[in-house]
């Protein structure tokens, strides 16, 4: 399903076995003033998005000691960087009155696209939460194995995941022409293809690593608070901080547009949906797309580890460009002294 507006078309005999979900046809032009909204939307989102999502891709690539965490959080940034990067293919068509010029490849790709990086950030969130439950749980075993080079394979096979699992979304969507328009749009056979993507998508997408993310978290709570001796440490407490502050932004973003992808289904009996529900949608799916760039902002305003490692880093590039570097300095002294005193979220290193 795209976010594209829907109705259900219904043949003289009912749906029997062969509903299938289509676009609005363009002579419903009561909502073209509201792809606006949806667009100026975007435009923010895009602005705001990729710079911010490439400075963390930047710091935690290039200015940070390599940990096992920062590999988390630049995937993170990553999968948030490609969303925004895809946008300005969505906001052409909705310019456009939602005709597609780019062709049958690119509609399955860009709208692909949004649900696969979905699936890869829920897929890292939940390896955030249980490498935390590891940590307090298994420390010898973390000793062991918990290193960036394992961290990278283990990042492979989560963006490997995410694609495999994301096959549906590519594969459904569609060319249709509606006089003069193209329209790319999300299409199912038959009514249970599209409850079976619809709940799976919902428990792969949200209830399912919302709850393991929940019990590991419990669970650390937990372990914690059996060692009432023991005094927290405060750079760990930010590095919880910040991770449940992502956690909750990524499920309060994203379950407005699972509820609606449920409404569209239920309401199978109805063959025009009605344009308030048409205008939800959109917004709901602008808050999943606003998702991809509040992560930077939440790194800014509650890590002081990210948050100290951008401002030396921004501090060297500025020194950098005005300055002429004196003959015979190394660079390469200077870039590494930097980035051994720059620190993650949690304030140190950890492999």
């Amino acid at each position: 399903m795209s976010e594209y507006d829907y109705v259900l078309d219904f043949n003289e005999t009912g749906c029997r076995e062969n509903c299938t979900l289509v676009t609005v046809p363009p002579g419903l032009s009561e909502i073209g003033h509201r792809h606006w909204i949806v667009l100026t939307c975007y435009i923010i989102v895009f602005l705001m998005g990729v710079p911010g999502n490439g400075l963390v891709v930047w710091v935690t690539a290039f200015r940070m000691p390599r940990s096992v965490n920062a590999l988390w959080f630049l995937n993170l940034a990553i999968a948030d960087l490609l969303c925004c990067l895809s946008l300005p293919l969505i906001m052409v068509p909705l310019a456009q009155d939602k005709h597609w010029p780019f062709g049958l490849v690119a509609c399955k790709l860009v709208h692909g696209l949004l649900y696969m990086l979905m699936y890869c950030s829920v897929l890292l969130l939940v390896l955030i939460s249980v490498d935390r439950w590891l940590l307090v749980s298994r420390p010898t075993w973390c000793q062991n194995w918990r290193s960036p080079r394992y961290a990278i394979w283990v990042c492979f096979v989560v963006w490997m995941l995410a694609l495999v699992i994301s096959i549906p979304q590519f594969s459904e969507m569609v060319e249709k022409r509606f006089g003069s328009k193209i329209i790319c749009e999300g299409t199912y056979d038959t009514m249970l293809e599209a409850w079976s993507i619809t709940v799976f998508r919902f428990l792969v997408g949200f209830l399912v690593p919302f709850v393991v993310i929940c019990i590991s978290h419990w669970m650390v709570f937990q372990r914690a608070s059996q060692s009432p001796g023991k005094r927290q440490n405060p750079r760990a407490a930010r590095t919880l901080r910040v991770i449940l502050a992502v956690v909750l932004s990524f499920f309060l973003c994203w379950l407005p547009l699972h509820i609606m992808d449920f409404l569209q289904v239920v309401g199978q009996n109805n063959k025009v949906i009605k344009h308030d529900m048409l205008l939800v949608r959109m917004l709901a799916l602008c808050l999943a797309y606003f998702n991809s760039c509040l992560n930077p902002l939440l790194y800014v305003c509650l890590g002081r580890g990210f948050r100290e490692s951008l401002t030396k880093s921004l501090r060297s590039v500025l020194h950098f460009a005005s300055e002429e570097p004196p003959q015979g300095l190394s660079m390469t002294g200077n870039t590494k002294s930097t980035t051994d005193s720059s620190y993650f979220v949690t304030g140190n290193r950890v492999h």
